[in-house]
């Protein structure tokens, strides 16, 4: 007997996206997001190194937190 699946659901595209920008001489602002949409202001980070960590992190924090029963949970 062949299985098959009858309909298929779409689910939320989900970007883990964050963006660094230099506002001085060695202070760099992050902000990230979820939704490509909404961005969130994470902090000021005084090297680039600390700045993509700290990206990375809020952006993957914020995912795992948003997630409901299998869902995500967007705002």
């Amino acid at each position: 007997m062949e299985a098959r699946m009858s309909a298929q659901t779409k689910s939320p595209a989900c970007f883990l996206r964050w963006t660094i920008q230099k506002v001085a001489d060695r202070m760099y602002a992050v902000a990230a997001t979820i939704d490509g949409v909404e961005y969130d202001f994470v902090g000021n980070y005084r090297s680039i190194r600390d700045a993509q960590q700290a990206g990375r992190r809020y952006a993957t924090d914020l995912m795992h937190n948003s997630m409901s029963g299998g869902q995500l949970a967007f705002r």
